[in-house]
């Protein structure tokens, strides 16, 4: 039976995405000259390495480099249908003697439900105006990995203070622990440069990058990347030896070539513009029940939060 969608003025929700700002014009300039690209290589109708193509992992790498202070291989970068494929993937590589991670609270319900299918026991740590309250994490624990949203922190919007950040690494060191740092939204970020990933400055390979083009391009795209450590690489090539990629072939190629002329920070310097418009324009017009209803965030993102209020 069909359920019936209901009619909605204005979504709010963070699942909503707004169509016209989709790149339509490169998007189709960058398929025409991919589409040639893969019939020089003959590569139209070949079966794909289960990391992804060459070609995008060069470019995200570089871009990432860049934009976010990443530091890995090319090899180390896996191309998925985006953050709950990478996370499932993820399950499936921990430890099976340490089967309990770790997440904020309130924290990203769609990874705690991969989690969940995956029989993984998770455990809420609370969060507060600076990110995780890293003290609140179990002095000695057996869980395999802390999940994180440390730049815009998924729902709250706060970004991981600098000294939490070293805290949270140290933690994860000394318990032979694995933190995901779920970075989604990063690039948006009005008024000032974004923070570099918490995975710039791990020195102990503990930190496994998760990415995404949804946010950026669209959630049509179905598509993400995750950097493993080496120690989870190693795993992750005897477990997954014998699979392929599912990620369209010309998709990676379209954005790999976004990336590497250029036309993919062009689109997200011009999302930023309008996103910083959008929310100037959004808590001018609050402004008049501003005793009532309270904003939190902190300019970064593509959401924030209302609180109700009495005065």
């Amino acid at each position: 039976m069909e359920r019936k969608q209901p009619d909605i003025l204005y979504d709010l929700t963070n699942s909503s995405q707004t169509s016209d700002l989709f790149p339509k014009r490169f998007w189709k300039l960058c398929t025409l000259e991919c589409l040639d690209m893969l019939e020089n290589e003959a590569r139209i109708s070949s079966c794909q390495d289960k990391q992804g193509e060459l070609y995008l992992r060069k470019n995200l790498l570089s871009y990432l480099q860049r934009i976010r202070g990443v530091t890995c291989d090319k090899d180390q970068i896996i191309i998925t249908c985006g953050i709950q494929q990478s996370l499932d993937y993820l399950c499936r590589l921990f430890p099976p003697g340490r089967q309990t991670i770790l997440m904020e609270e309130p924290g990203f319900h769609k990874a705690a439900a991969v989690f969940s299918n995956n029989n993984i026991n998770v455990q809420k740590v609370p969060v507060d105006e600076h990110g995780i309250v890293v003290s609140k994490l179990p002095r000695v624990s057996d869980a395999c990995a802390v999940y994180s949203t440390p730049s815009h922190q998924f729902p709250t919007g706060v970004t991981l203070s600098a000294g939490r950040r070293y805290e949270l690494l140290e933690w994860a060191q000394k318990n032979d622990a694995f933190i995901m740092e779920d970075d989604f939204d990063s690039e948006f970020r009005y008024y000032s440069k974004p923070i570099p990933a918490l995975q710039s400055i791990d020195r102990d390979d503990r930190v496994i990058y998760l990415g995404t083009f949804s946010k950026a391009l669209s959630p049509s795209v179905r598509m993400g990347y995750m950097i493993l450590p080496p120690k989870l690489l190693k795993a992750y090539f005897h477990r997954f030896e014998n699979y392929n990629s599912t990620v369209s072939l010309l998709n990676q190629y379209v954005i790999a070539r976004l990336i590497e002329t250029g036309q993919y920070d062009r689109h997200v310097r011009r999302m930023n513009h309008i996103f910083r418009r959008r929310l100037e324009r959004f808590s001018e017009e609050l402004a008049d029940v501003k005793d009532r209803i309270e904003i939190s965030g902190n300019g970064t993102g593509q959401y924030f939060r209302f609180f109700r209020g009495y005065s």
